[in-house]
């Protein structure tokens, strides 16, 4: 029973993919859309040139994450915090995708690619978040040498 699941979701996740590859700019144009619209709540370094490549990267990513075992979803959460973006976009690009498998998809295979989708961004998630915390970690190391200094 156990490999028939896996098949089932082997071929889902294959379909999945196909129906990005096949409705590609259709996604990217909607994950522009949102970064475009969040682009003021994200950190300032951010820049609006760079969001269509963002767009087209993250539609790379999801294809990559289900014909891939081995893509590392945190991997692109880093790599999203690196860039600028903050938690609302990340969760807003969740949404984009989620909403977009679904207008692709029949109602029978709504359920398990709802999990598999959440596969993905429960680890883009995971990666957002470790790269957050890196970060002020670094910052209060920053500002406790600071502090050493001027008090020396």
């Amino acid at each position: 029973m156990e490999n028939t699941n896996l098949a089932h979701a082997d071929r889902l996740m294959d379909l999945l993919a196909q129906r990005v590859e096949n409705n590609r700019a259709d996604l990217v144009g909607r994950y522009h859309g949102v970064l475009r619209e969040s682009l003021f709540s994200n950190r300032a370094e951010l820049r609006p040139a760079i969001l269509k490549q963002i767009a087209a990267d993250e539609a790379e990513a999801i294809i990559h994450f289900l014909l891939q075992s081995k893509f590392s979803g945190a991997e692109r959460g880093e790599q999203l915090h690196i860039a600028g973006f903050n938690a609302g976009a990340i969760l807003k690009l969740s949404q984009v995708t989620r909403m977009f498998f679904l207008n692709h998809l029949e109602n029978h295979q709504i359920a398990p690619m709802l999990e598999i989708v959440h596969d993905y961004q429960e680890a883009v998630i995971q990666g957002f978040i470790k790269s957050l915390e890196n970060n002020l970690l670094m910052e209060v190391e920053r500002t406790r040498k600071a502090v050493q200094r001027n008090g020396n």
